[in-house]
């Protein structure tokens, strides 16, 4: 049991933590041994702060206060490892209260935009990385192939910022000179939202208001744009792949690693569906080939056979797994 293991199985058996929620039993949770500790070990002395800012957060949302207070801190966590902020404000990473049919309400974690910049920063690899709104008659050309887009801006910000919102256009340029833009008109990012998110159809269905695509619609928007272009044409630094992983989770556990574990929890289904995996690339293989050198082996024929691993299909975990293969193979060698 995982509670259990992390030394909280007397907790949970002295309180019901599907009914015992709200701001005392998130403090009653974040002061016991168990959660310190893990705290503690994953953010060193950053570990008070950090406390403190989940409080703050869920005490500036009422809906959240109906969560599970472990679903809570287990988002927070998962924005801990990627070194981003949750206050809300700031704009980087948000704890979202998410509603499940059989185990009330529970917290979800989610990237923002600024969120997504900032660890796409962090690689060191790009020159520019930006998302912004386009307004009506801003557009000059679009070519659809090559993806330029061609705008001429209303130069007035005021006036601008009051112009009707046509688009969204998310921009990306590495320092070797490699640049995509990605653009979405208003219509294809209602369309996205529609077919991704259950919230945003329960909206539409029953005329609410409650999912961050309602509330937030700019918000979501421009982070949709910016993740389609990093996750298709992007520079996948680790953070920026456990980022795409992890947006809207519901977070199950961060082990002592960093490993984040969780499952969905807004998607077109009707069951919660478990984070797939993002696949692996050419340079990936290529590098493993060339890792693999020493050993004088057919690398594709080994994985297939040692690790049920598909070499030219794989996902980037699949290709940690072979990494490590390489490496223990590569010691065995040695010592022989």
């Amino acid at each position: 049991d995982y509670y259990a293991s992390r030394g909280l199985g007397d907790v949970y058996k002295r309180q019901d933590i599907q009914s015992n929620v709200g701001v005392p039993a998130l403090k009653s949770m974040l002061a016991t041994q168990a959660i310190k500790k893990q705290l503690k070990s994953l953010l060193g002395e950053r570990a008070g702060h950090f406390m403190m800012a989940i409080i703050q957060v869920v005490e500036g949302t009422p809906q959240l206060q109906q969560a599970e207070p472990q679903s809570i801190i287990n988002a927070a966590i998962a924005s801990a490892v990627l070194n981003l902020p949750i206050e809300k404000n700031l704009g980087f990473a948000y704890i979202v209260p998410y509603n499940d049919k059989n185990k009330g309400t529970l917290a979800q974690f989610q990237m923002g935009y600024k969120g997504y910049i900032q660890l796409a920063l962090r690689s060191g690899e790009y020159k520019y990385i930006n998302a912004i709104e386009i307004k009506e008659g801003e557009i000059q050309g679009y070519n659809i192939l090559t993806g330029e887009l061609n705008l001429k801006f209303i130069e007035d910000l005021d006036k601008r910022l009051e112009a009707k919102t046509v688009g969204y256009a998310s921009y990306i340029e590495f320092n070797n000179g490699f640049r995509n833009t990605l653009f979405m008109t208003v219509g294809q990012v209602k369309n996205h939202a529609e077919k991704y998110s259950q919230s945003y159809q329960c909206d539409l269905r029953k005329g609410y208001s409650m999912s961050n695509w309602s509330k937030n619609f700019d918000a979501m928007a421009l982070k949709t744009v910016l993740k389609l272009n990093l996750s298709k044409f992007g520079a996948l630094s680790v953070e920026v792949q456990k980022a795409l992983q992890t947006d809207g989770l519901v977070v199950k556990e961060v082990e002592d690693d960093g490993t984040i574990i969780g499952q969905f929890a807004d998607n077109t289904g009707e069951d919660i569906e478990v984070i797939t995996d993002i696949p692996a690339t050419d340079e990936d293989r290529v590098e493993l080939l060339r890792n693999s050198d020493i050993l004088k082996i057919d690398l594709k024929k080994e994985v297939k056979k040692e690790l049920k691993i598909d070499f030219d299909n794989m996902t980037k975990t699949d290709a940690a797994t072979i990494q490590e293969w390489i490496d223990k193979e590569i010691d065995r060698k040695m010592e022989e």
